[in-house]
């Protein structure tokens, strides 16, 4: 069961507030999801320089920051590898606003892209599935959300929801895809020596 409490977007977006940091929940939730679909390992070692540089010019966060980060790496690397297809993205509830959902769903969505091209820099090794799903969220980075539209609430709230479930599938590609094989032939190796 996902510990979605951990993904609660109100509550990170004021704890990045208070340690003033520049990028929102969902921009942290993609850069994690990225790095670890693309096979950096769900270290926090690893990710949290990448993290420094990203949210606070290269400094370190606070410990209780640091601590809350590395529960959200952990959290995030085992939805991403769970059977059941249990992962989720850190967005706003489903109560607040159609033009904060679709723009933390944009920056969600850039934020992964950018965590998955610090590990695959060359899409011609991944797969085309891959190669697909980087080629689709790159779309879904150019939504414009303030255009107006004849559209209703009901038919902007099933499209939204569809957006939204194809983002996490297009995410889940690449972490089964990359992420995993990479991830599990580095722990491979590191355990032979």
């Amino acid at each position: 069961m996902p510990n979605l409490a951990l993904l609660n977007f109100e509550h990170w977006t004021t704890k990045l507030d208070q340690n003033a940091l520049m990028a929102s929940a969902a921009e942290l939730h993609g850069l994690i999801a990225g790095m670890l679909s693309a096979g950096i390992p769900a270290d926090a070692g690893q990710i949290l320089p990448v993290l420094y540089d990203f949210l606070n010019d290269g400094q370190a966060v606070n410990q209780e920051l640091k601590g809350f980060i590395d529960e959200l790496i952990a959290e995030t690397a085992r939805q991403l590898a769970d059977e059941d297809y249990g992962f989720h993205l850190m967005l706003p509830a489903d109560d607040e606003g159609m033009t904060e959902r679709l723009d933390a769903l944009v920056e969600w969505s850039q934020a992964f892209l950018v965590g998955f091209a610090i590990q695959q820099t060359d899409l011609s090794l991944v797969s085309a599935d891959v190669r697909d799903a980087v080629e689709q969220l790159t779309e879904v980075t150019r939504i414009d959300i303030h255009t107006a539209d004849d559209t209703s609430d009901a038919e902007n709230e099933e499209a939204y929801f569809l957006v939204l479930e194809h983002v996490r599938l297009l995410a889940l590609t690449c972490f089964n895809e990359v992420g995993q094989k990479f991830t599990i032939t580095e722990v491979a190796s590191q355990t032979l020596h």
